[in-house]
């Protein structure tokens, strides 16, 4: 049974079992990741035809780390110590830590706030939806951007097929499994509209990036009896190759529970303009600033291994209207196109892009509860063969997207 405790300079999260296993973080193992105004790919599989790439890698040193506050209501699993685990055992709606297992987080606290010099701006943008044929509108809310060469019309077709992985609540068994990729991808302390260049905008600390997210998620999960493993390896401390061990990862914990039916890798974008401007995409949900969110769903044209891939864009479609319908502008197009990221493992593994290195810690992980939100109830629809009632969409104007 998993509990986190979050508190302003310091989270610690407590592992399910024989406990954390806690890495050791050379500071000059992380690795920056910058994208100019358009596509990125650093997965080892071969280009598609329809999209340009462009990547720099940078190591500017040392980065440190803020965690957020977390309200005592929040429904996610927190608590104060191992003692509510024990007490709350039993419970099973006031108590959805039971079904959480956090597993492999390092323990580094680190204080981004260190970082004050303002080396260059930050806007915000809203993107919206986007034109030309490669744009699918979906039935209730949501677009996909197919950036492959299967017609359009299969495309749309495909994305209207109801097939969602089906989990079982309530069970002792895990369902859903968590993890990054890039799992020291971090974001800015606080909103503000400057940064300091020497942040790399990545981390060893959990609490400011995208294991906070994936934690977020999780906890809506939960919330409805949905049992899951986020497993917080750092795959990323030399860059090349994280996507070969959070492979690994994922496999082993695949044999070892085979009821997981869903995997999602939650990661954070990098818009920059080419004056070095950096965007934090951002919408108003429910009066407060929560970060744009996108799903990568993988395509195959017989060289990337995803022989399945069209169960995963079912998927993909299903999330995307789950999200927009009950939260307008909270998503960007699906990036559907030629890829891999380990979406093979299981026709319900998607890759999410969680705002970008603009956004803030609290930004990301409220979005993280939406997220969480908006896939809890689509599986709770789909346990209970419940139709979803559609919802007016109402959407931004433009769109900018790239691929990690």
């Amino acid at each position: 049974m998993q509990m986190i405790r979050t508190s302003i300079r310091r989270k610690l999260f407590l592992s399910a079992g024989s406990g954390i296993a806690a890495l050791a973080v050379p500071v000059s193992a992380i690795l920056s990741f910058t994208v100019i105004l358009g596509f990125s790919h650093t997965n080892t599989e071969a280009e598609s035809p329809m999209c340009s790439y462009e990547t720099t890698n940078m190591n500017n040193g040392g980065a440190v780390l803020y965690s957020p506050e977390v309200s005592d209501n929040d429904k996610t699993a927190i608590a104060e110590d191992r003692r509510d685990d024990e007490q709350h055992a039993d419970n099973e709606t006031d108590f959805p830590g039971k079904y959480i297992h956090t597993v492999n987080v390092n323990e580094s606290s680190e204080d981004l706030t260190a970082f004050s010099v303002h080396s260059g701006r930050i806007v915000n943008e809203t993107f919206g939806t986007g034109s030309g044929p490669e744009f699918i509108s979906l039935p209730n809310g949501g677009q996909l951007r197919n950036c492959t060469e299967i017609p359009t019309e299969t495309v749309r077709a495909e994305c209207s097929v109801d097939s969602i992985p089906a989990v079982e609540l309530y069970s002792d068994e895990p369902q859903v499994l968590i993890l990054h990729t890039h799992t020291t991808e971090s974001y800015e302390p606080y909103e503000k509209d400057w940064y300091d260049e020497s942040y790399t905008s990545r981390s060893a600390d959990p609490g400011n990036g995208v294991v906070a997210v994936g934690e977020a998620i999780a906890g809506q999960l939960a919330a409805v009896g949905i049992n899951v493993i986020h497993d917080c390896t750092m795959h990323d401390l030399t860059y090349n190759g994280a996507y070969s061990r959070s492979l690994g990862t994922a496999l082993g914990v695949l044999d070892r529970y085979p009821t997981v039916k869903i995997v999602l890798d939650i990661h954070r974008d990098a818009i920059e303009y080419e004056d070095g401007t950096r965007v934090s995409e951002v919408t108003d949900i429910d009066g407060k600033k929560a970060a744009q969110t996108m799903i990568i769903c993988a395509a195959d044209d017989g060289t990337y291994g995803v022989p399945g891939f069209m169960n995963n864009l079912h998927f993909a479609s299903a999330l995307q209207q789950s999200m927009e319908s009950r939260y307008p502008t909270l998503t960007r197009p699906v990036l559907f196109q030629y890829c891999q990221y380990n979406q093979q493992v299981s026709p319900g593994a998607l890759l999410i892009e969680v705002g970008s290195h603009g956004n803030s810690i609290d930004q990301a992980v409220y979005s993280g509860e939406l997220i969480g939100k908006s896939l809890a109830e689509l599986l709770k629809d789909n346990c209970a063969e419940a139709e979803a009632v559609p919802v007016a969409v109402k959407m931004p104007i433009y769109f900018i997207d790239r691929v990690r």
